[in-house]
């Protein structure tokens, strides 16, 4: 039985913990999987890099494992156009590009850890998840 590939938007603040050893270590390379397709925008590639390469986390990771890391994310995510203007949706509103992304990727389920999205629980037809519970449900 073949079950459908499951549609991802994943925060940064996950990418970085992930990267960093934290619940979803290795989270690149399970993304890799054929389970999953995983979108990404401009915004949140801008993110991600402006994240991995802050000084605060080079006792991590060192800047080029950092930038290899994003080519990585890179490799494994497929870049989607975000409509502008942005609706104002989540009480924190520099969140609100990732419910963007997942509204204009179609996504099932948006891992984040960010209380702000948390709380929404759904946008459209996107599962708002931490990643104990993506781990729980598809790892």
């Amino acid at each position: 039985m073949t079950s459908a590939i499951v549609r991802l938007v994943v925060d940064v603040n996950v990418l970085v913990s992930s990267f960093m050893g934290g619940e979803l270590a290795g989270l690149s390379s399970m993304l890799a999987d054929d389970r999953f397709q995983v979108f990404t925008s401009n915004e949140q590639l801008a993110e991600l890099l402006d994240v991995v390469e802050r000084p605060k986390f080079r006792k991590y990771f060192t800047l080029t494992e950092a930038r290899e890391f994003f080519a990585d994310f890179c490799l494994v995510s497929e870049s989607t156009t975000v409509p502008t203007p942005i609706q104002k949706i989540c009480r924190d509103p520099k969140d609100d590009y990732l419910l963007a992304l997942a509204k204009a990727a179609k996504a099932d389920l948006l891992v984040t850890g960010d209380d702000d999205l948390l709380v929404l629980k759904k946008h459209g037809k996107t599962r708002i998840l931490k990643p104990a519970a993506f781990k729980k449900e598809f790892l």
